[in-house]
This record gives structure tokens, sequence and C-alpha cells, in this order.
């Protein structure tokens, strides 16, 4: 059998990683970020890619009577709030440098994010290998 009839499966399996990993990331950012605090924005840290830019939240906020400052882990290319606004974020206590910003977004939608990478890894597989 030739290689291409393979890759259908590769490339599946890699989304389906991938949609994994994104989805554990996240399950262990919100399971370790337990302490509410408010924040400041400072600004936004500039990640430029070939697809555009992503832009990455800098907060300053108190944690256990200190004044930290910490990069959001999840850049987007464009967010709802400028520097200067109120945020709400949960840090992780043991390292206050891992913060969780409050989307718009429940919890849910943004685990649907991952859940439809890993579904269409598993549809690109099924499509290609099942036959009805």
């Amino acid at each position: 059998m030739s290689i291409f009839y393979y890759l259908p499966a590769l490339l599946g399996i890699l989304f389906i990683a991938v949609g994994t990993y994104h989805g554990w990331k996240l399950r262990a950012l919100t399971r370790h970020c337990k302490i509410a605090a408010k924040g400041t924005l400072l600004g936004f840290e500039e990640k430029k890619m070939k697809s555009g830019s992503m832009y990455y939240p800098v907060v300053q906020f108190t944690a256990q009577g200190k004044t930290c400052k910490a990069r959001y882990a999840y850049g987007d290319a464009e967010w709802n709030i400028v520097a200067g606004d109120s945020v709400d974020l949960r840090y992780n206590a043991a390292d206050p440098q891992e913060i969780y910003l409050y989307h718009e977004q429940s919890l849910w939608q943004q685990y649907a994010s991952p859940f439809f990478i890993i579904v269409g890894g598993l549809i690109f597989i099924a499509a290609y290998y099942i036959v009805l």
C-alpha cells in the first residue's frame, strides 16, 4: 500500500492530538488558577505570525499582598478590552504568573474549540476509511 493510504489517518490523528492537547492545557489552567482577583490590563504583547498577529494580555494585579504582572498564556487576534480596563482573573497561588482571564464565553464554549477539533479528526478518518 502507498503512503497516501495512511495520510488521512495521520492527519486525523494529528487533529485529535492537537484538540486533546489544547483541551488538556485549558483544563490544567482552570484547575490551577483558583484565587479570584481584579487586575488592570497594562496592554498586549504582540506575536507576529504568518497568518497575522496574536495579542497576549499583560495584566497587573495584587496577589498575596504583592503586586504581580503576568502575561496570559492564550492569545487572540482581537480583544474587546483595552489598556487601563479592569479585568477579572484567577491566579495560581503557587505561581502568580499563571493566570486565567474570565472571558465573555462560558467555560463550555471555550472547550468547544478542542472538542470540535477532535471531532473533526474523527470525521476526517471515518470519511476516508469507512465505506457505507
